[in-house]
């Protein structure tokens, strides 16, 4: 029995799985199946429980802080209160806090999106305080 032909036979499957699943990594590309990516913005939020009843988000800047424009606040799924303009022209000053209400100690759930100056939103903050 010529055993190299086992060898010879599994090296073709091989290479043929892998030039279906290069074409197909390829085609998803050429497609718009693969989303496109967009670099992530670097700069620095912090939400901190502040007492019973509020909760502190404070600005302390980044790689990015040039491009930050305006922060979109929610606890809880409620919109309530922004920091910056939206479209506006003047960035996020480094540096600033607001105080907003927080209903459950450690269990409000802060979510803090992102608008920069080429119109990219970003969620910055994700979590429970």
């Amino acid at each position: 029995m010529d055993e190299n032909a086992v060898s010879e036979v599994l090296a073709e499957i091989l290479i043929v799985a892998l030039v279906v699943i290069i074409a197909a990594i390829i085609g998803a590309m050429v497609f718009g199946l693969v989303p496109y990516l967009q670099n992530t913005k670097v700069v620095g939020i912090t939400a901190t429980r502040f007492n019973q009843s509020n909760i502190t988000v404070t600005y302390s800047g980044g790689q990015n802080q040039g491009d930050l424009y305006w922060l979109n606040i929610s606890v809880n799924g409620n919109y309530i209160r922004s920091m910056g303009t939206l479209g506006g022209t003047t960035p996020v000053i480094v540096g600033n806090s607001t105080l907003i209400p927080g209903r459950l100690p450690g269990r409000d759930h802060v979510v803090i999106v992102g608008s920069f100056s080429n119109g990219y939103q970003q969620v910055l903050i994700d979590t429970y305080v």
